[in-house]
């Protein structure tokens, strides 16, 4: 950036000093140099918007045995039951537009350390009532990783730009789980339960669940000791729950309301009836 030094008199009066947007040190008028201003704030402001392509990743074992990825709310105590999560009977199995309209949240980080990490991609996991191998309905938050099981987990969309600066044949990331409740408004967020044990259980990957991302044939997998992996409710936080909740911006999507007249009457501005 250019400084233009220039000295002025003063006479002891009273002075007024104007500086104007434009120059006429320079060629641009006033809208090319707002036009010039506001481009470089707003690329100092926003990230350029950027084309990422994208490597389809899918569970590893897809054909062999699930595991299951259990949620489970909390109420008094802890269950995998959507009424712990505020929804009623008829809610649930009507798969009512409060059902319908809540989601989980798929994270998933480089590292489990808040300060450094970087969110490699989001995912959502939006069909929470589904069906088992007989066809049957489920209601409970409970989704089969694999086998059979057609999950919108089965899959990860990760950044090419990711996985060619990886080197090896694998690669550990960190998924961290959220739920947006549309009848409430509300996120919940939820910690590992394998790691609940000290001293992992005082460390922020309390939150995290390890996976590990097959370079070779691009696959990943939970990388854990248990047969189910299982979420539960964070809780007792209540200032974490509200810097989440502060992320999340709801809006009523409301249906327009029509005039009952036929007839418009310039005079009043109304519509009328005749």
């Amino acid at each position: 950036m250019s400084i233009i030094k220039e000295q002025i008199k003063f006479l002891g009066n009273t002075m007024n000093l104007t500086f104007p947007i434009s120059s006429n040190r320079t060629f641009l008028g006033y809208q090319q140099e707002i036009d010039n201003l506001t481009q470089f704030v707003s690329l100092d402001l926003v990230n350029p918007a950027v084309d990422v392509e994208e490597r389809r990743v899918k569970y590893y074992g897809n054909n062999l045995n699930p595991i299951p990825l259990t949620f489970q709310f909390w109420k008094g105590t802890y269950a995998t039951d959507f009424h712990k999560a505020g929804f009623t009977s008829a809610e649930i199995s009507g798969i009512s537009n409060n059902m319908l309209n809540s989601f989980f949240i798929v994270d998933c980080y480089d590292s489990p350390n808040p300060s450094t990490q970087r969110k490699i991609f989001r995912t959502y996991l939006t069909k929470l009532i589904g069906n088992d191998a007989y066809g049957n309905r489920i209601y409970t938050p409970t989704y089969n990783i694999g086998g059979s099981a057609i999950n919108q987990l089965n899959y990860f969309y990760i950044p090419k730009w990711y996985l060619d600066v990886q080197t090896g044949t694998s690669v550990t990331a960190y998924l961290k789980f959220m739920f947006y409740n549309a009848k409430s408004g509300t996120t919940t967020s939820y910690y590992n339960n394998e790691n609940n044990v000290t001293p992992i259980n005082k460390t922020p990957e309390l939150m995290y669940f390890k996976i590990s991302i097959r370079l070779g044939d691009l696959t990943w997998q939970f990388v854990t000791t248990q047969n189910s992996i299982i979420a539960k409710q964070l809780i007792n936080n209540a200032a974490f729950d509200k810097k989440v909740d502060a992320t999340v911006v709801n809006s009523d999507n409301l249906a327009q309301n029509y005039p009952s007249g036929s007839s418009f009457n310039y005079q009043t501005g109304k519509y009328i009836t005749v």
